[in-house]
């Protein structure tokens, strides 16, 4: 048929309800006595009004503006900006109320069997539009301190992500970690993206050094890009989105940045797992048949690099957790819920679990599902 709204009607396929409308899936399965499960990847939303609260002096009126309206739709006003994503409604990813309310969390995280909860903001990083990146910073000082408090209330099991704002001043690294760590937060996110900020250029070098020394390792999250317009947008701008670390890795480690810094540890997440052997396959032969032409040289092939210092978040990756096995690669593997965006397995997480151990055998999948990630952030 031509119609296009005829053929969606017509097609078969079943729909997954949205996050704020899901109820767990418990099908009677538990994992074997002694397994942690830590999710490295779920979200939660700031306060409302959190910067118009905290920032001061000239700050605070222009301030970003944060509310949520009856509907419980979230929304973003920043000088006079909508920040909101456009042809996204928000409560599809934000309209679970354990994304505000702690309280609510932790009874969806009961009921998914999540024991720890690593979780990133929900608007912040947005704000790394912003042209004045001084305010860029006092912005992240605030959510840093409101997150570090939010966690407090229960350490145990909330662990937020803090966002390391040093990336336009690398020179200030050292302190402003020094700081995160005096609030209590026990792991950092920078932007997988920036514009205009080359991760592989020598003016970065204090900020890579300054994780490494910290002994927290480095997050990065996907980000909501939107490349396609028209027909097919929506679907096409999130696949891609869920799959941007194969370049950003191969920078990492063809630039010696890993190798330069061994104690440097580096997470991705919400990209899955079947872009690593790939990727470590093609990057390998590259530097083989380019050997006389590459800066710098390497000691070692960039898998090395991989399986010494990185790790990778899988939701429901059936793919990549049986490659993961087959490469001998399930130390470097982690898991999350996505809680509670719409394409995570909050409602499947057991489910979702109970595939890793039966694909993984026991001990392996222990390591995924918690024990890689306890050792990572010594929770």
């Amino acid at each position: 048929m031509d119609d296009v709204g005829t053929i969606a009607r017509d097609a078969n396929v079943e729909g997954i309800a949205w996050p704020m409308h899901r109820e767990s899936r418990d099908s009677g399965w538990r994992p074997p006595a002694g397994t942690r499960i830590i999710s490295v990847d779920d979200h939660g939303m700031e306060e409302e009004g959190l910067w118009e609260k905290r920032l001061t002096g000239d700050d605070k009126e222009r301030a970003p503006k944060l509310w949520k309206d009856d509907e419980n739709r979230w929304h973003m006003v920043v000088d006079g900006q909508n920040y909101d994503v456009p042809g996204l409604e928000s409560h599809i990813g934000e309209g679970r109320p354990g994304m505000w309310d702690a309280k609510e969390r932790l009874l969806d995280m009961d009921a998914e069997g999540i024991d720890t909860s690593l979780f990133f903001h929900s608007r912040a990083m947005s704000l790394v539009r912003l042209q004045d990146k001084a305010f860029f910073t006092r912005c992240m000082d605030v959510y840093n301190e409101w997150l570090a408090e939010y966690c407090a209330t229960n350490p145990e099991r909330l662990v937020g992500v803090g966002i390391l704002p040093t990336i336009y001043d690398p020179q200030e690294s050292s302190a402003y970690i020094a700081k995160m760590k005096g609030w209590g937060l026990k792991a950092l996110e920078i932007p997988s993206a920036p514009k205009n900020v080359p991760y592989n250029s020598s003016a970065m070098e204090p900020m890579w050094e300054a994780i490494a020394d910290s002994g927290i390792p480095v997050m990065f999250h996907v980000g909501a890009y939107l490349e396609f317009r028209g027909q097919g947008a929506l679907g096409a701008n999130l696949t891609k989105n869920l799959g941007p670390y194969r370049p950003l890795w191969s920078l990492l480690a063809f630039s010696g940045i890993l190798e330069r810094h061994p104690n440097l540890k580096i997470v991705f997440c919400e990209g899955g797992f079947g872009w690593v052997p790939w990727t470590l396959q093609d990057a390998d032969r590259i530097y083989q048949v380019y050997e006389t032409e590459m800066r710098p040289k390497l000691k070692e092939l960039p898998s090395f690099y991989f399986k010494r210092q990185c790790y990778a978040a899988v939701m429901s990756d059936d793919v990549g957790v049986k490659l993961a096995g087959d490469y001998d690669l399930t130390d470097n593997l982690l898991w999350s819920c996505d809680y509670p965006h719409g394409e995570s397995v909050f409602g499947e997480s057991r489910n979702e679990i109970r595939k890793i151990f039966d694909i993984l055998g026991e001990e392996r999948a222990k390591d995924v599902v918690g024990r890689n990630a306890a050792k990572l952030w010594n929770l």
